[in-house]
């Protein structure tokens, strides 16, 4: 049978620590007063009163574990540099001369702290220890008021911890009447109102702690083990280098609750006025093997839960809170993972997967999902509001959906379905205009200044571009003629298009019949030029290039081809020097271009090193400062409440992924913080890595 055992604990900002005894505590006579010096060498003034009652007679059921309790928090506090006074099983008279001699040693102390394990009762709104001396006949003798207890140390502490692992049962009630309570309305809020204010500029914690063993209006358990499941916790968490009190507290809650079943909770209240770290500080190297901790964490939150706010909060926690430069350099791995998560685009709506074949992701917080009919015969489309998770629009197709595209800047959308284009105010979904079209437009894309849309990819054999301000064609060619004097054996189709620039559109030509990679001109990429209406730098590849990227100043053709084992050979071609250059990716993948035409950006696909960044004027891999190295992301993604990927957004230009190189070092730090709740920044002041320079001789 489990008896019911309760710690009440009040802590000062520079006191901590209650470690409850186990094997290879010493043995202490019962009622003595024991002093123990805190070890040679320790720096500050540190000191733990520790009080273990468990020899209860006269009506009061005993504690078999409050001795070993006291025992284990004395260990664990003498190994952290305090000055213990240890009383067990000590009658009223002899706790009062315990605490008197405590309360001597004491004063001056930075930090100070009192431990109790045993009885406890709460009577007219005040909370009482119960001395070994009590008798459930008589409520005249035998209980000491805690509060006094914490006002004598808290006038002379800088910090007070207060541990209170005591019953929350009266164990002299018949009729279940209130044991020792946290929910006292006079004894708490005179503790929480005594602390010290912080003096200016200094970094030494101050104020005070009170910590009980379970939440108000429960019972502690005593545990079946050698030590209370509180005491148990807390000595095994308490010497932990680099955690503040604080965190110690949220991990002893946790502990206990999972030990418990959560039958049992801690329960804390503080006003401490900066952390207080009782096992020192850790070094830098041990704060870098945390932070690398938080910062796979936070890849997981993001990447697997899809969860971008939990993950920025987890990567700050791997910075310190001084994130200079130096600092983000010394904690890469963390950096990294915040940088990934704060530029990253998740966005969550409150839909499910079903039948949705395609999303588009506007810079205006609009989403366009295109949607199957149950007979994916026709289907419809959905506009959501991103900020407000709402339906804005629904627009029916009377065909099946083929594709959708935002322009640049999110004014227009424009809708593919088998026989129609549709082009919609990218805001409200109203729309604008419709044209016939045989099949469904499979390529789209809006030009830069989102004056022109282009339509490829279909049955029709021709490319099209047309005026979104009249909704009339400007360019209407046959797919075949685009690359004069290739395709002579079978016509070229375009595998695909995209704008460079406003008035140039890049293309990957190839044979509409099965391709042979050693077939000379069945594959080829272009420019072509809409102000002169010619194909221009007309260039034969190889079959296996699947994909060409162009910058927006049309400087640069970038081919992918996959050369196999998961690699990729990237050819760049500088257009005004007329000069190619072959880029050798191991298992990379092509995914964006630099809006700026600087530079192009490829995925390592092996999840080695992320992303990789190349220089389109030599080749060669660089490092900015602006984007930290191995940043992965492949643009961005819609998810169901449930976490199921709704859609990735496949707007054509990959200059739209490029991270936005204004938000970067210390002020993606700010910014990061300032998206938070102000609960959330509690938890990565408290939680986040620590450490301590040691200097090195000259």
């Amino acid at each position: 049978m489990k008896s019911v055992h309760g710690l009440i604990v009040i802590t000062f900002a520079a006191i901590i620590g209650i470690l409850a005894t186990g094997p290879g505590g010493s043995a202490q006579a019962a009622g003595t007063c024991e002093h123990r010096p805190a070890p040679a060498g320790t720096s500050g003034k540190r000191v733990a009163v520790i009080v273990g009652n468990g020899g209860y007679g006269n009506g009061i059921p005993a504690l078999p574990n409050p001795a070993r309790d006291a025992q284990a928090v004395a260990k664990a506090m003498g190994a952290l540099g305090f000055e213990i006074f240890l009383a067990g099983d000590t009658d009223s008279e002899g706790l009062r001369n315990c605490l008197a001699t405590a309360y001597a040693g004491a004063a001056g102390a930075d930090v100070a702290m009192f431990y109790y394990s045993g009885h406890g009762i709460q009577i007219r709104d005040e909370n009482y220890l119960v001395a070994t001396d009590a008798t459930s006949k008589d409520l005249q003798h035998g209980f000491v008021p805690v509060q006094p207890i914490v006002d004598t140390l808290q006038k002379g502490a800088k910090a007070t911890l207060v541990f209170l692992d005591a019953c929350r049962n009266n164990p002299m009630a018949e009729g279940g009447q209130a044991g020792l309570s946290v929910s006292t309305g006079r004894g708490l809020a005179r503790v929480e109102g005594a602390g010290a204010a912080a003096a200016p500029g200094t970094v030494q914690a101050r104020g005070l702690m009170v910590a009980y063993a379970t939440s108000p209006n429960a019972v502690a358990l005593d545990g079946r083990g050698e030590l209370s499941p509180f005491t148990g916790a807390f000595v095994k968490a308490v010497g932990t280098s680099g955690y503040s009190i604080q965190r110690i507290m949220s991990d002893v809650t946790k502990a206990v609750g999972e030990e418990t079943g959560w039958a049992q909770t801690p329960w804390m209240k503080s006003s401490l006025t900066d952390e207080l770290k009782l096992g020192g500080g850790q070094t830098l190297a041990e704060a870098q093997s945390v932070s690398d901790n938080h910062a796979t964490r936070s890849q997981e939150l993001l990447f697997q839960r899809r969860d971008k706010r939990a993950a920025i909060v987890e990567a700050l926690k791997g910075l310190p809170a001084r994130a200079d430069e130096t600092a983000l350099k010394r904690f890469a791995k963390a950096y990294l993972a915040l940088y990934s998560a704060v530029q990253s685009r998740q966005i969550k709506l409150p839909v499910e997967t079903g039948k949705t074949i395609r999303a588009a992701v506007s810079p205006l917080e609009r989403v366009g999902l295109l949607v199957f009919s149950t007979d994916y015969q026709s289907g419809h489309l959905e506009l959501w509001s991103t900020d407000e998770s709402r339906l804005v629009a629904k627009l029916a197709l009377q065909t099946a959906p083929a594709n959708l595209v935002f322009s640049p800047r999110g004014k227009f959308l424009a809708v593919s379905s088998f026989g129609q284009i549709s082009v919609l105010n990218g805001l409200d979904g109203t729309r604008l205009f419709d044209l016939p079209r045989k099949d469904g437009a499979y390529t789209m894309d809006f030009s830069p200044d989102e004056s022109r849309l282009l339509l490829a990819g279909d049955n029709s054999g021709f490319l099209t571009v047309i005026d979104v301000g009249t909704g009339k064609p400007v360019i209407r060619i046959k797919e075949s003629t685009l690359a004069p004097g290739f395709g002579k054996v079978n016509p070229l189709k375009v595998a695909s298009a995209v704008f460079g620039g406003n008035d140039a559109i890049c293309l990957k030509l190839q044979t509409s019949l099965i391709r042979d990679p050693k077939a000379a001109g069945e594959n080829v990429v272009a420019i072509f030029d809409l102000r002169e209406n010619r194909t221009t730098h007309l260039r034969p590849v190889d079959a296996s290039v699947d994909r060409v990227l162009c910058d927006p100043n049309r400087k640069y053709l970038v081919g992918a081809s996959a050369i196999g084992s998961g690699d990729v050979l990237m050819v760049i071609w500088d257009l005004a020097r007329d000069r190619m250059t072959e880029v050798k990716a191991p298992g990379e993948n092509v995914v964006g271009l630099d809006p700026g035409g600087r530079y192009v950006r490829a995925q390592d696909l092996s999840g080695g090193k992320g992303g990789v960044l190349y220089e389109l004027a030599t080749g060669r891999e660089v490092h900015l400062a602006t984007i930290p190295d191995g940043l992965s992301g492949f643009g961005p993604l819609v998810y169901s409440v449930s976490g199921s990927v709704v859609g990735m957004d496949s707007a054509p230009n990959p200059w739209r992924d490029w991270p936005d190189e204004t938000l970067f070092g210390p002020a993606l730090v700010d910014k990061a913080l300032s998206e938070l709740s102000p609960a959330q920044r509690e938890e990565v002041a408290r939680d986040r890595v620590t450490f301590v320079e040691v200097a090195t001789a000259p």
